[in-house]
C-alpha cells in the first residue's frame, strides 16, 4: 500500500486523490480488527486508572454500544473514554510513565500534531498502526479522552463560553474581509490566536481558576472535538457518581447516570440508529501492521 501511494505521489496526483483511491474500510472483519486493535488501549487505560484511582467513564456511542449491545457499537471505529479536568489532569501526569512501549499520548500539552489534528482532548495512539481518516489525517488506532469541566453558574459562565467559542474560530481558515466582522475574525486569527497551543493552555488556566470560584456549576465539554457538544451543560451528579457496566466481557467504569448523559448529550430518548447511519464515521483506510509514522 505504501507503495501504491509513492507511486500515486510520483504520478503529481494530489492527497485528494490518493485518499479517494483508497478502498472502503470493509465491516465485516477489517472493522472489527480495527476494533480489537482499541480495546487493546482501553484496556492499558483502564489499568492504569485503577492503579491510580482514576474515575473515568466510558463516552458518547460507546456508552451507547455498552447499554444497547454491551460491546462497541457494531459499526463504530474508535472507543471514546471521557473525564472530570481534576482525574484527566492526575491520568495524565502518571500516563506517560505507564504507558506499554509502542504506544503514546497525543494533545496540546505534549504535541504540536495537534495543531494539524484540530483537537482540544487527548488520543491515546498504537504507534504501530495506520488509520486514515476521511480528512486525510494519518494516526495509529486510538482511544479518544474527552475531558469535562466545571463550568459555574451565573456571569462568570459566559466568559467559559466566550473563551470555548474563540476554539471554534481557530479551528477556521481565515475569511473574504467583506465587512468588519470579517475583518475582526481575521485579525484575531492572525494576532492573538495564531499559536492555537498557547490559546488553549491559557483557556484551560481560566477555566481551572472559575471551577472553583462557585459552589453551583454543571460540566460541559468545552475541549471537545464537536463544537455543538461544547456548550451542553450537563447537572454535576453526572459526574460525580460511578458505576460499572458489561463492554466487551470486561466491566467498564461508567458514569452511574448514564442514561441521563445521553438524553443529555442526543436529545433524545431512543439511542438506536437508522440503518443508514450505522456506517464508521472516521476512518477510510486502516493498515494494522505499519507504523503510521511511515505513512506520513
Amino acid at each position: 500500500m505504501i507503495l501504491t501511494l509513492i507511486l500515486l505521489w510520483a504520478d503529481g496526483k494530489p492527497f485528494s486523490k490518493v485518499l479517494n483511491s483508497l478502498p472502503e474500510l470493509r465491516m465485516d472483519s477489517e472493522l472489527r480488527q480495527l476494533q480489537l486493535k482499541c480495546l487493546e488501549i482501553f484496556d492499558i487505560v483502564d489499568r492504569i486508572c485503577r492503579e491510580h484511582h482514576i474515575n473515568y467513564s466510558l463516552c458518547g456511542g460507546s456508552v451507547v454500544g455498552a447499554h444497547l449491545y454491551k460491546r462497541i457499537l457494531p459499526w463504530d471505529d474508535d472507543i471514546d473514554i471521557m473525564m472530570t479536568r481534576e482525574n484527566y489532569n492526575k491520568f495524565l501526569k502518571v500516563a506517560e510513565q505507564s504507558l506499554p512501549n509502542g504506544f503514546s499520548i497525543i494533545n496540546y500539552q505534549n504535541s504540536d500534531y495537534t495543531t494539524k489534528l484540530k483537537i482540544c482532548f487527548t488520543k491515546i495512539v498504537n504507534d504501530n498502526t495506520t488509520v486514515i481518516h476521511y480528512d486525510g489525517n494519518i494516526l495509529g488506532a486510538f482511544v479518544d479522552i474527552d475531558v469535562y469541566d466545571k463550568v459555574p453558574e451565573g456571569f462568570l459562565k459566559n466568559i467559559d463560553l466566550f473563551l470555548c467559542k474563540r476554539i471554534m474560530t481557530i479551528d477556521k481558515d481565515r475569511t473574504p474581509s467583506n465587512g468588519l466582522k470579517d475583518k475582526l475574525k481575521n485579525f484575531a486569527i492572525d494576532t492573538i490566536l495564531s499559536n492555537r497551543r498557547l490559546y488553549l493552555m491559557f483557556f484551560q488556566k481560566v477555566v481551572e481558576i472559575l471551577s472553583h470560584v462557585s459552589t453551583q456549576y454543571t460540566y460541559r465539554e468545552l475541549f471537545g472535538g464537536y463544537h455543538y457538544y461544547n456548550m451542553i451543560p450537563y447537572q454535576a451528579s453526572i459526574f460525580e457518581n460511578y458505576t460499572t457496566i458489561e463492554f466487551e466481557n470486561r466491566k467498564a467504569m461508567i458514569v452511574r447516570d448514564y442514561i441521563e448523559y445521553l438524553k443529555t448529550r442526543y436529545n433524545r430518548t431512543d439511542f438506536y440508529e437508522p440503518k443508514e447511519k450505522q456506517v464508521p464515521l472516521h476512518i477510510k483506510f486502516i493498515d494494522l501492521n505499519t507504523p503510521y509514522k511511515n505513512y506520513m
